[in-house]
């Protein structure tokens, strides 16, 4: 079987970084593309850190493609306390890169910059609503969208607690939604032909503690050593009690999303999903900004293909083995 061409949109931050790395160790995605767009970090710094990734890799001859600086209709608010002033803590001693980003025009760019059949989203959605602004025609050329966002269903409590809270926001609301909320409402509604969704809820049932890390370390190959030198400088996700992952009393255990719906491309077969009709909430009243919700009694809003579970084991199994088999 051929593998599945993506152009793949994210905003590198750590968890963008081990995506990236995951993909180009697979043997089943072949990235064409990425563009980059303000979100854990500003965007110049994205696009440093995405071609500091792909020159590690070997992978130097991708494109990367700096996008837009800003959300739609409000400030940025990047996450330096999360992620390190540079968006990739572990990651800081990288080599500059050797090759320079290629300034990207939506209107004119995104089209051809993102035509592989198959579009990957971890970052704010702000370059594909301009590019759907701009060409409505857009999505009828992507064979299928793949999200992280969102944390869509209700149980249990702590999987679906959110992981940005500015003013306005739901403690349901997750970071790349709730940072352009109009972006994402744009997305959902576009008329994609099928859009797969990977939320808080799966990404928080994947953590990774000290026997991952000591996984990665023990591929030996370049990409694996670093990946855990990420991993070890992630905070530690504090939405519930993880005592029974921990190796030692101790242990910190993590969570680190983009990477599950890069995951959701390669291996399908390790998730349950469930469709369902979503609604994104831009506007500050009813429901605060940037709440994804499934709105079962109303199916005026659009269908969307949604993770529900995920089998941890085999995800950390492919995680490594895809890191590791980087030469």
């Amino acid at each position: 079987m051929a593998a599945l061409q993506a152009h793949y949109d994210c905003d590198p931050g750590q968890d963008d970084a081990i995506a990236l790395l995951y993909a180009l160790g697979s043997p089943k995605i072949d990235i064409r593309s990425l563009s980059v767009v303000g979100g854990n970090v500003d965007v110049r710094q994205c696009a440093k850190n995405a071609l500091q990734i792909l020159e590690l890799a070997g992978r130097g001859d991708i494109p990367v493609y700096t996008g837009a600086e800003k959300p739609l209709a409000r400030p940025l608010v990047s996450l330096p306390e999360v992620f390190g002033e540079t968006g990739m803590a572990g990651g800081e001693d990288l080599p500059l890169p050797q090759n320079a980003p290629r300034n990207m025009v939506p209107a004119q760019d995104f089209k051809t910059i993102a035509s592989a059949p198959i579009l990957v989203a971890t970052g704010p959605l702000t370059n594909l609503a301009l590019q759907i602004q701009n060409d409505p025609a857009f999505p009828q050329q992507i064979e299928e969208l793949f999200i992280m966002g969102g944390c869509p269903f209700p149980e249990p409590v702590w999987q679906r607690m959110g992981n940005y809270k500015p003013d306005g926001a739901s403690d349901y609301a997750e970071y790349n939604f709730a940072c352009d909320p109009e972006a994402a409402k744009i997305v959902f509604r576009a008329g994609f032909k099928k859009i797969t969704l990977v939320g808080l809820n799966v990404t928080r049932a994947v953590l990774y503690n000290s026997r991952v890390e000591a996984a990665l370390r023990g591929t030996k190959n370049v990409a694996g050593l670093r990946a855990a030198a990420i991993l070890s400088t992630v905070g530690e996700d504090d939405v519930q009690d993880y005592g029974p992952l921990r190796e030692t009393p101790d242990d910190p255990v993590r969570a680190l999303h983009d990477v599950i719906a890069m995951a959701a491309v390669d291996a399908p077969e390790l998730f349950e999903f469930v469709t369902v009709p979503l609604r994104i909430v831009a506007d500050p009243l009813p429901a605060p900004a940037g709440q994804s919700l499934i709105d079962a009694e109303n199916y005026d809003h659009p269908s969307v293909r949604v993770a529900k579970t995920i089998d941890r084991n085999g995800f950390l199994r492919r995680l490594v083995d895809n890191i590791g088999g980087i030469k």
